[in-house]
């Protein structure tokens, strides 16, 4: 019987070895970045943020911010009650 052969990520934060398949893979131009979990991503992210320029992580994070206000706005809307 033929064995596969599975492929196997490391996690950036917590070094946790994890099935490909599983877990949260970020790619930034030739940056990838392997996470095993949501707990590990928001630890990863928020390091990130702070080591950015801050005028340049405000810009993002307004853009960020109108978009998913502009996602709730409409879902709102589309859930409203119809007579």
């Amino acid at each position: 019987m033929a064995e596969t052969s599975k492929i196997k990520n490391r996690c950036d934060v917590c070094g946790r070895v994890f099935p490909e398949g599983q877990g949260i893979v970020l790619t930034v131009d030739d940056e990838v970045v392997t996470l095993h979990s949501k707990r590990c991503a928001v630890k990863f992210l928020r390091a990130v943020i702070d080591k950015l320029d801050p005028t340049a992580s405000k810009e993002a994070i307004k853009k960020v911010k109108k978009d998913f206000d502009e996602i709730l706005r409409k879902r709102l809307l589309s859930t409203g009650k119809k007579i």
